[in-house]
């Protein structure tokens, strides 16, 4: 009982970043991650590992996570009506890059990639710090991976 309090606890917390209506996003701080392109090769395990360490970034650092509107996700394939990670997956926030000048590349952040030895690549807010790191970045993973509708019906067919 004491972890699902704390599971919609952390899932309104990322709510409160990554879904302020568009209206909401006007001028709001963004880190935006790039999954890579139709180049880069690496696995899904370590694309979404990146991408949950920057979310973790973004809470770390009270900024939404946006992904770039010409996402190229290589597991995308051409021709889907959304580009990348949205292909599959419903969108990471209400935002877009383009709805705000302050943006910041996550690539610029030590933590990312990731470098074991850098306290901040082991972030966990204060009021979840008990549950854990493993606990932290599976709600952000959980936030995350929330297959669109014709990927469900796939899966369950």
């Amino acid at each position: 009982a004491e972890l699902a309090r704390l599971a919609a606890r952390a899932r309104a917390v990322l709510d409160g970043l990554q879904r302020p209506g568009r209206r909401g996003c006007r001028g709001r701080r963004l880190l935006l991650h790039s999954l890579g392109d139709r180049m880069s090769g690496w696995g899904m395990g370590s694309m979404l590992h990146e991408l949950v360490v920057s979310f973790s970034s973004a809470v770390r650092l009270n900024r939404t996570l946006v992904l770039p509107t010409d996402d190229q996700w290589w597991y995308a394939p051409p021709g889907c009506d959304r580009p990348g990670f949205g292909c599959y997956f419903e969108r990471v926030s209400d935002c877009a890059e383009e709805d705000s000048k302050d943006v910041m590349d996550a690539r610029t952040l030590s933590e990312v990639p990731l470098q074991h030895h850098r306290p901040e690549a082991l972030y966990v807010p204060e009021e979840f710090r008990r549950c854990g790191l493993l606990w932290w970045r599976s709600q952000l993973l959980h936030y995350l991976w929330r297959p669109r509708a014709h990927v469900r019906r796939e899966a369950e067919a």
